[in-house]
């Protein structure tokens, strides 16, 4: 009877055992819907290191948090993983939609290889609230091909100051040339590069608060008019719509021919563009390279990034594995890798490659790979050097950015462009103004996170059915 009773008992372990080893993990991810095809190759690449845990796509758009929001309202569960958005972090924040996942950060190896500058941006009251999922920079699209022409050597990308950049484009501007295609908003951008404090439109984000009156805001804008102020330099300042309309030609035509894109047929040395725009740069019919932009030695390189994040929610059932798929997807170097090698078995087209993406960790075995990518070297080049990123998409984590930017700063930004109002006049003003909207928004949203981390104890519990 004690043999049955023992045989009996060894069986039921057994059959426990085999539960507990063979049981699958469901969790879900919500993506764009042009990407369901990559990240099911994606988890592919996931399961050969967590085969017991299987994700489930949702399709999303990049309304993120309109996505989220319309879950909600339809009582329906939300994903447990995010994989990626480039909407207002602090929404989604405020709602308690978030798991902050700093528990799973503590000891981690590999999290040194992302730079602070990155993820610091995603952490509100000392709580990592989403992780940068990859990146973009903002910078300069040089023309190899035109530099030679003008017999101009090609400047290394660690010695590209604000006085080599603008001997570049004087040297540039004749009657058949021009120096850079456009400025549009170069100053707003070059505000985070002439000052060690603050970043895009002046803003300290240590401080939380705009300084136009003493960060990189004045001298960006500065710099900006000199350049404008040069004929020929910047070849978009010289079309006319008014005269263009008339049936008439500007000087834009007269320079470069009446239907000429000046700057795809090699008649411009520079280009302000972002990585963001690779999907027509790697048409241009030239050899070219991407630059940061250009910095004042005394203030040291920065190198302005965008940065798209991901985040798990704080209603997933299972917040461990939902974690290993959102590292996977940031900055373990094995998931990494194999997205870009996704990525690049997509082909290429005139020797450069169709699909890539600017991934948001240093990890060595992540340089070494995305070092072999038939890309610009100078993306790869500020890869290496993502530790002097600063970010410049602040609309994503400031509360109230949007309010203080757009109804206060622009506004002035247009005047000042026009040359109705001095900038030093008016930086003060516009700054006080805009702070208020930041500090009312920051105060507003600090009672909901009060509530929300209130809360979070409270959802896990219900969640997990304790």
């Amino acid at each position: 009877m004690r043999r049955h009773v023992t045989r009996l008992l060894l069986l039921g372990l057994l059959v426990v055992f085999s539960l507990s080893v063979f049981a699958k993990v469901t969790i879900t991810a919500s993506v764009w819907s042009w990407d369901v095809e990559k990240y099911k190759k994606i988890v592919a690449e996931f399961n050969k290191y967590y085969p017991d845990i299987e994700v489930v796509l949702i399709v999303n758009e990049p309304d993120v948090n309109g996505f989220l929001t319309a879950r909600v309202s339809a009582k329906q569960p939300l994903p447990d993983v995010v994989v990626q958005s480039w909407e207002a972090l602090p929404y989604p924040v405020s709602q308690g939609w978030i798991y902050p996942v700093d528990e799973f950060l503590k000891n981690d190896a590999d999290l040194k290889y992302m730079p602070l500058a990155l993820r610091q941006s995603f952490v509100y009251n000392g709580k990592t609230y989403a992780l940068p999922e990859r990146l973009h920079f903002q910078g300069i699209v040089m023309n190899l091909d035109l530099l030679k022409k003008l017999n101009l050597q090609a400047p290394k990308y660690e010695a590209f100051t604000v006085n080599i950049f603008k001997n570049y484009l004087r040297k540039a501007t004749t009657r058949e040339y021009s120096g850079i295609n456009h400025l549009w908003d170069f100053d707003n951008v070059e505000a985070a590069v002439l000052s060690k404090d603050t970043t895009f439109w002046g803003f300290n984000p240590k401080k939380w608060e705009f300084e136009l009156a003493t960060g990189g805001w004045l001298p960006a804008i500065k710099l900006q008019k000199e350049l404008k102020s040069v004929p020929g330099l910047v070849s978009d300042d010289l079309k006319n719509d008014e005269l263009r309309n008339k049936g008439e030609l500007d000087d834009y035509q007269k320079k470069f021919g009446k239907d000429a894109d000046a700057f795809r047929e090699s008649k411009v040395l520079m280009g302000l563009h972002g990585t963001w725009d690779w999907s027509w740069v790697r048409t241009l019919p030239w050899n070219l390279d991407y630059y940061p932009m250009p910095f004042e030695p005394q203030v040291g390189q920065r190198i302005p990034v965008h940065v798209n994040y991901a985040f798990m929610t704080s209603t997933t059932k299972y917040p461990k594995e939902a974690f290993a798929f959102l590292r996977f997807l940031t900055y373990d170097p094995r998931g990494v890798v194999a997205r870009l090698k996704i990525d690049v078995a997509n082909g290429e087209e005139n020797g450069r490659l169709i699909d890539w993406f600017v991934p948001a960790t240093m990890h060595p075995d992540v340089i070494k790979y995305f070092d072999t990518l038939k890309i610009p070297n100078g993306v790869k080049w500020m890869l290496k050097n993502l530790d002097k990123a600063v970010r410049v998409d602040m609309w994503k984590t400031v509360p109230g950015w949007d309010q203080a930017t757009w109804d206060v700063i622009f506004p002035v930004s247009e005047k000042v462009r026009r040359g109705e109002v001095q900038p030093e006049t008016v930086a003060v003003e516009t700054q006080e103004k805009a702070n208020k909207i930041i500090k009312d928004a920051w105060s507003d949203f600090s009672k909901k996170l009060s509530e929300v981390e209130k809360k979070f104890p409270e959802i896990r519990k219900q969640v997990e059915g304790k």
